[in-house]
Protein backbone atom coordinates (compact mmCIF):
# COMPACT_ATOMS: atom_id res chain seq x y z
CA UNK A 1 0.00 0.00 0.00
CA UNK A 2 2.25 2.73 -1.30
CA UNK A 3 1.79 6.03 0.47
CA UNK A 4 -0.39 4.55 3.22
CA UNK A 5 0.69 4.61 6.87
CA UNK A 6 -0.64 2.26 9.54
CA UNK A 7 -2.33 4.47 12.12
CA UNK A 8 -3.81 2.18 14.78
CA UNK A 9 -5.71 -1.04 15.38
CA UNK A 10 -9.29 -0.84 14.12
CA UNK A 11 -10.46 -2.05 17.53
CA UNK A 12 -9.01 1.09 19.17
CA UNK A 13 -11.56 3.26 17.33
CA UNK A 14 -14.52 0.89 17.54
CA UNK A 15 -16.26 2.29 20.64
CA UNK A 16 -14.96 5.87 20.86
CA UNK A 17 -12.80 8.36 18.97
CA UNK A 18 -9.13 7.45 19.22
CA UNK A 19 -6.26 9.98 19.32
CA UNK A 20 -3.07 9.22 17.40
CA UNK A 21 -0.11 11.52 16.80
CA UNK A 22 1.53 10.92 13.43
CA UNK A 23 4.73 12.82 12.68
CA UNK A 24 3.71 15.54 15.14
CA UNK A 25 0.16 15.91 13.82
CA UNK A 26 -2.71 15.04 16.17
CA UNK A 27 -5.36 12.91 14.46
CA UNK A 28 -8.63 11.36 15.55
CA UNK A 29 -9.67 7.99 14.15
CA UNK A 30 -13.26 6.76 14.40
CA UNK A 31 -15.64 4.45 12.59
CA UNK A 32 -18.57 5.60 10.47
CA UNK A 33 -21.99 3.98 10.85
CA UNK A 34 -21.10 1.44 8.15
CA UNK A 35 -17.87 0.55 9.96
CA UNK A 36 -15.48 2.32 7.60
CA UNK A 37 -12.73 4.37 9.22
CA UNK A 38 -12.62 8.15 9.27
CA UNK A 39 -9.52 10.16 10.14
CA UNK A 40 -9.70 13.88 10.93
CA UNK A 41 -7.31 16.43 12.41
CA UNK A 42 -7.84 16.24 16.16
CA UNK A 43 -8.91 19.87 16.53
CA UNK A 44 -12.36 21.39 16.40
CA UNK A 45 -12.42 24.43 14.08
CA UNK A 46 -14.65 26.25 16.56
CA UNK A 47 -12.53 26.43 19.74
CA UNK A 48 -9.57 24.14 18.98
CA UNK A 49 -10.73 21.41 21.40
CA UNK A 50 -9.56 17.84 20.88
CA UNK A 51 -12.24 15.96 18.99
CA UNK A 52 -10.79 12.70 20.32
CA UNK A 53 -12.09 13.68 23.78
CA UNK A 54 -15.62 13.72 22.36
CA UNK A 55 -17.96 10.91 21.38
CA UNK A 56 -19.85 9.39 18.45
CA UNK A 57 -23.61 9.84 18.22
CA UNK A 58 -25.84 8.90 15.28
CA UNK A 59 -22.90 8.73 12.87
CA UNK A 60 -21.47 12.08 13.95
CA UNK A 61 -18.32 12.99 15.84
CA UNK A 62 -19.29 15.29 18.71
CA UNK A 63 -16.82 17.84 20.07
CA UNK A 64 -16.66 17.79 23.90
CA UNK A 65 -16.33 21.56 24.28
CA UNK A 66 -19.51 23.06 22.78
CA UNK A 67 -21.01 19.84 21.40
CA UNK A 68 -20.48 20.76 17.76
CA UNK A 69 -21.28 17.77 15.53
CA UNK A 70 -19.28 16.72 12.45
CA UNK A 71 -20.62 14.28 9.89
CA UNK A 72 -18.64 11.47 8.29
CA UNK A 73 -17.29 13.84 5.62
CA UNK A 74 -16.01 16.29 8.27
CA UNK A 75 -18.66 19.00 7.83
CA UNK A 76 -20.24 20.74 10.79
CA UNK A 77 -23.89 19.74 11.19
CA UNK A 78 -26.14 22.31 12.83
CA UNK A 79 -29.02 21.69 15.22
CA UNK A 80 -31.32 21.61 12.18
CA UNK A 81 -29.44 18.53 10.87
CA UNK A 82 -28.09 20.36 7.81
CA UNK A 83 -24.37 20.15 7.03
CA UNK A 84 -22.57 23.46 6.54
CA UNK A 85 -20.18 23.21 3.57
CA UNK A 86 -18.30 26.30 4.80
CA UNK A 87 -17.32 24.78 8.16
CA UNK A 88 -15.37 21.55 8.22
CA UNK A 89 -12.53 19.75 9.91
CA UNK A 90 -9.65 18.44 7.76
CA UNK A 91 -10.24 14.83 6.73
CA UNK A 92 -7.72 12.37 5.34
CA UNK A 93 -8.10 9.28 3.15
CA UNK A 94 -8.47 6.23 5.40
CA UNK A 95 -9.07 2.53 4.96
CA UNK A 96 -9.28 -0.60 7.06
CA UNK A 97 -6.97 -3.49 6.24
CA UNK A 98 -5.46 -6.36 8.23
CA UNK A 99 -7.22 -5.26 11.43
CA UNK A 100 -5.79 -1.74 11.28
CA UNK A 101 -6.73 1.75 10.13
CA UNK A 102 -4.42 3.12 7.46
CA UNK A 103 -4.16 6.78 6.43
CA UNK A 104 -2.39 8.82 3.77
CA UNK A 105 -1.77 12.44 2.76
CA UNK A 106 -1.28 13.70 6.34
CA UNK A 107 0.82 16.88 6.15
CA UNK A 108 3.69 17.44 8.52
CA UNK A 109 3.04 20.23 11.03
CA UNK A 110 4.41 23.63 10.15
CA UNK A 111 7.71 24.54 11.75
CA UNK A 112 9.43 27.88 12.05
CA UNK A 113 13.01 28.37 10.89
Amino acid sequence: MDGWVRLCETQAARTAPHRVVLDGTGLVAWLATDGTPRVFVDRCPHRDARLSAGYIEEGRLICPFHLWAFDESGHYVGPDGVADPQCAVARFPARARDGAIWVRDVPAPATSG
